[in-house]
């Protein structure tokens, strides 16, 4: 018998590793069964879809218009259609002209220049168009490329639909993309649409594809680990964080320093500039929301900053106190 000389730890080792190349033949013989699906749905799919954003107030609304799946994007073309009787729009930029929403941080904010934006309040149409300037590179993954800020009007349903999506790559030919509407019952519920089905099986079958990478990831590290102890080799692993991700978080922290001295020397213009861009940077900064809530002029973008900061950071002394005053004053 050929594992008689074999001790018990190593038989069940040996069964262990044998039980798991096993399972992975099989994700393997299904994903590779289902690999045709996951083409259809994927192959040069760009998306462009709506994202409701979590704040504390039930007749305000806060949507991303959000990119992805996208390569070499370097321009885009999107209207959106809305119920003016349900949403009304509020203005992003009171400085300007009209009604604008806020451009995101998907094309950067100093490599962009925003071709329209505006806002046709009696039809219920958004209108943004936005290109990066050369030598910006063109972008590829996902993010946010604009964020309108509704006031909830009516009882709903409430609904924000695609109406043109255009993607442009640096040369200059049309990117296939594929759109997706927002349906709500009501603020923070959210369905979804037809045309976010694709993404979800796409998605599923990724998750299979990442069960067969950590099966056969976990046996080639045990047997590396044994041999290492056997060698009395040590294996080191090392984790990372993106330095992309990294680098946005260490500007908008910088913005926001820059916002919080421009604001201390009284020059509130800079201010609210710096803090707006520290939030297209990094979203997830509260400090940046707080400090935009702080200097900006108009009281529902105050109300929308204060929010945002609540939802991250719910125990925010400052924004709890500036809400409770901006709802006194009302």
């Amino acid at each position: 018998m050929i594992c008689a000389g074999l001790s018990l730890r190593d038989r069940v080792s040996r069964m262990f590793c044998r039980t798991i190349m096993k399972l992975s033949v099989i994700v393997l013989a299904l994903f590779v069964a289902l690999i045709p699906i996951l083409s259809v749905h994927a192959q040069g799919q760009a998306r462009v879809y709506l994202q409701p954003v979590l704040l504390q107030d039930e007749r305000r609304m806060l949507v991303n218009l959000m990119a992805a799946d996208v390569i070499d994007l370097y321009g885009v073309d999107v209207q959106l259609r809305y119920d003016p009787g349900q949403l009304q729009v509020e203005d992003a930029n009171p400085r300007l002209e009209g009604i604008q929403v806020a451009p995101g941080p998907l094309l950067a904010a100093d490599e962009r220049f925003v071709v329209t934006n505006k806002v046709d309040a009696t039809a219920g149409l958004i209108t943004f168009v936005a290109t990066l300037l050369n030598p910006a590179p063109p972008v590829s993954g996902q993010g946010v490329l604009a964020t309108i800020a509704f006031r909830v009007l009516g009882n709903g349903p409430y609904s924000v639909r695609v109406v043109r999506a255009q993607l442009v790559s640096s040369n200059l030919t049309t990117i296939p993309v594929i759109s997706e509407n927002l349906e709500l019952a009501a603020p923070l519920d959210v369905s979804l649409s037809e045309g976010q089905a694709p993404a979800l099986w796409s998605w599923w079958l990724l998750g299979v594809g990442g069960v067969l990478l950590m099966l056969i990831a976990f046996s080639v590290a045990y047997q590396r680990r044994r041999a290492a102890a056997l060698q009395g080799a040590v294996v080191v692993h090392n984790n990372s964080i993106s330095t992309a991700e990294q680098s946005a978080s260490e500007v908008a922290a910088t913005l926001t320093e820059q916002g919080r001295r421009a604001m201390q020397q009284g020059n509130l213009e800079l201010a609210h500039e710096l803090f707006s861009r520290a939030v297209e940077r990094d979203p997830a900064n509260s400090e940046a929301w707080l400090g935009k809530g702080l200097v900006a002029r108009q009281i529902g973008e105050k109300r929308i900053c204060f929010q945002r900061v609540l939802a991250l950071d719910p125990n925010n002394p400052v924004a709890q106190a500036e809400l409770q005053q901006l709802e006194r004053a009302n």
